[in-house]
């Protein structure tokens, strides 16, 4: 997480920060940015820059934080909201996800991320959020088999939307295909 150093900084020179770090994630996926493109991009030393962040990752799970939807608080409230009745779940979060993972202003975040995310960031972003929230509720979520398959669908889903390139509706008829399939099976007809 950002050093309250960051957070005691004026509002403008925050603004600035926050906008450099946008911009570059925006561009590049975690593994190609670099703090020194960052630090001339703003014109500060490089120890300016961690005074503010532990490392390049800190500053890129504060911009993930701050710019993108938790797309599993997300489901776990859909859910919730309906009495876990996971097919009508499915068929609103898979609007919600298409409205949110094909916003103009986030779109290369969210490509960025899931393109290029593995198990070591998983593990990274997980401290992060437990360190920022202390929801046991949803660490309990997680432990079930069925949220663990549901998720791995839906990554899937997001990664190839990214890599073949679909548009909106292209996503929202493969995602409905897929609850199709999860309701009634897969039959080879």
């Amino acid at each position: 997480m950002a050093s309250e150093t960051f957070y005691n900084l004026s509002e403008d020179k925050k603004e600035r920060i926050i906008d450099s770090l946008k911009r570059t994630f925006t561009k590049k996926s975690i593994f190609e940015a670099s703090v020194r493109e960052v630090v001339e991009d703003l014109n500060i030393a490089r120890g300016s820059f961690y005074q503010y962040f532990e490392d390049l990752e800190d500053a890129y799970f504060m911009i993930l934080d701050m710019e993108t939807v938790d797309i599993h608080h997300l489901f776990q409230k859909i859910l919730r909201e309906n009495k876990f009745d996971i097919f009508k779940s499915l068929e609103i979060y898979a609007k919600d996800l298409s409205r949110i993972l094909f916003e103009e202003e986030n779109y290369s975040i969210y490509k960025n991320r899931f393109l290029h995310w593995t198990c070591e960031l998983e593990g990274k972003w997980q401290k992060y959020k437990k360190e920022k929230s202390k929801n046991m509720d949803l660490e309990n979520f997680y432990m079930d088999e069925r949220i663990h398959f549901i998720k791995a669908v839906v990554h899937d889903l997001i990664e190839r939307n990214y890599i073949e390139k679909w548009t909106r509706e292209e996503f929202l008829d493969k995602f409905e295909n897929y609850i199709a399939w999860l309701k009634g099976g897969i039959k080879w007809d």
